[in-house]
């Protein structure tokens, strides 16, 4: 298992570093990488600026424009990287046209929220979700060869199991896998289940994977900041989870382990939902 194709989603501004990350993982899995620019304000306006107008006119040609220096220096990465590369640079919002674009791609690669971004485009694909995982990168970096120590956040549920498959790549490829346990979910279970009727660890080993265990009793909002420790504990430089345990626009907008992993993260995380 591996992945072919990745979507790198490149921002107007800020950081490179999620599409630098893209691209070192296109080199590792001989992957191709397309970079996706989102002209947003183009959309935007278009809808209440009349099609022929001056202002639109104008706005139209500033940020193809800057779509054009943003291929400019991608383009200059994936060849230093030695990457097969590919550049969409499309009108309407970064969370629509990555749902759009990403349906054949094996995974997509994000960049955090920044600082002073009220709603970025992690939490806008809460209403538009991919079906693939994403990975999602802090903006300081850099991340050079990332999964190379990971931690896989395990509650059994339904989101945390996708996880794990979707990051098989990854974590098939780590030289050190930690599974931090914690609560599972067995609402759904009946009564008389065995007790441990989802063990992750024993299906990584009959993948060939070994995995070291943790354990964590934190529950709520606390489970994340666990999640981050014990990162930071194993030295790992990839975390894999599950989002979205329960209500999407509860656990992303209003607070959550998912929330928490995501303001605070230092390393990049591949989540599934």
């Amino acid at each position: 298992m591996t992945y072919r194709d990745i979507l790198a989603h490149v921002r107007p501004y800020g950081s490179l570093e999620p599409v630098e990350v893209a691209l070192r993982l296109g080199g590792r899995f001989d992957a191709r990488v397309t970079g996706l620019y989102a002209l947003e304000d183009v959309a935007r306006f278009r809808r209440i600026l009349a099609e022929n107008s001056d202002p639109l006119r104008e706005l139209i040609e500033r940020d193809r424009e800057s779509a054009a220096e943003a291929e400019q220096r991608v383009r200059a990465l994936a060849e230093r990287e030695g990457v097969d590369f590919d550049w969409l640079a499309c009108e309407g919002d970064a969370a629509d046209l990555i749902a759009i674009v990403g349906r054949l791609r094996d995974l997509v690669v994000v960049g955090k929220t920044e600082p002073g971004e009220s709603f970025g485009v992690i939490e806008r694909m809460v209403t538009v979700p991919t079906g693939r995982p994403a990975l999602v990168v802090p903006s300081t970096g850099p991340f050079l060869d990332t999964g190379q120590c990971v931690l896989i956040a395990w509650n059994g549920s339904a989101q945390a199991a996708d996880a794990v498959m979707r990051g098989m790549p990854f974590i098939a490829g780590a030289k050190r896998v930690v599974v931090l346990e914690g609560s599972e979910d067995r609402e759904r279970l009946p009564v008389t289940t065995p007790s441990r009727p989802l063990d992750v660890v024993a299906y990584l080993k009959r993948h060939g994977i070994e995995a070291e265990t943790a354990r964590t009793d934190a529950k709520g909002t606390a489970v994340g900041m666990a999640i981050l420790d014990a990162a930071r504990d194993a030295g790992a430089d990839l975390i894999v989870m599950g989002a979205f345990g329960r209500s999407r626009l509860r656990e992303w907008i209003l607070g959550g382990a998912t929330r928490a992993v995501l303001d605070h993260m230092h390393v990049p995380v591949l989540m599934a939902h």
